[in-house]
């Protein structure tokens, strides 16, 4: 296999940022959503020692930008926010599993759903219920486990970027704090809860 994969993802933010050392302005793209400084801070390692310093110093421009614009640094948040949602792993379809979904509300985040089902049939499990049955097979085989993990801490390591980029500029800018980052700390939480309930399920026996 070669090793010269290419990034196109890079490829498109060193253009961006030619673009930035070119006419000394943040491009409208890191306005209008198409790029956000997380994905720069993701990509940052995929850069030549050149770009990065481009990129550096396209930081600390945005910064500086936002910060003199409260509409701005909003505007952004909610452009990473909205994007994080549209794109969350544990919302894929793969999750979207009819018994369970045909219970809940149209937009629950199908993993949740499934973790709601789960603590329901560990309070009132009943050996002649053919869905608790389906439920147990289901979250006690491992490549299930693997995989909805790693989609949680998939979740959970964009979350916590979005975060880790936005609260200091929003305390620095001292404004109140967008529902959106409330949001997010709550959706945190819950990826936690969801991983540690699945680990504590993994092995679980209806006897238990």
């Amino acid at each position: 296999m070669s090793k010269d994969i290419i990034n196109f993802d890079a490829v498109r933010l060193t253009t961006e940022l030619n673009k930035f050392q070119r006419h000394k302005a943040i491009p409208n793209s890191f306005f209008d959503g198409t790029f956000t400084i997380p994905q720069v801070l993701e990509l940052y390692e995929s850069l030549s020692k050149r770009h990065k310093r481009i990129a550096d110093k396209l930081i600390k421009q945005y910064k500086v930008d936002l910060n003199a614009s409260e509409e701005g640094l909003v505007k952004s948040l909610r452009s990473e926010y909205t994007a994080f949602l549209e794109n969350q792993h544990t919302r894929n379809d793969k999750w979207w599993y009819p018994a369970v979904m045909n219970k809940y509300r149209y937009n629950i985040n199908p993993v949740r759903a499934i973790t709601y089902e789960v603590r329901e049939m560990a309070y009132s499990y009943n050996s002649h219920n053919e869905h608790h049955h389906w439920l147990t097979e289901l979250i006690t085989e491992p490549n299930f486990y693997h995989r909805v993990i790693q989609d949680i801490i998939k979740d959970r390591n964009k979350v916590d970027k979005i975060l880790n980029y936005y609260h200091p500029l929003i305390v620095e800018a001292g404004i109140n704090e967008p529902i959106e980052m409330r949001h997010l700390r709550v959706l945190r939480t819950d990826l936690l809860e969801y991983a540690n309930l699945f680990t504590t399920f993994r092995n679980w026996t209806p006897d238990e």
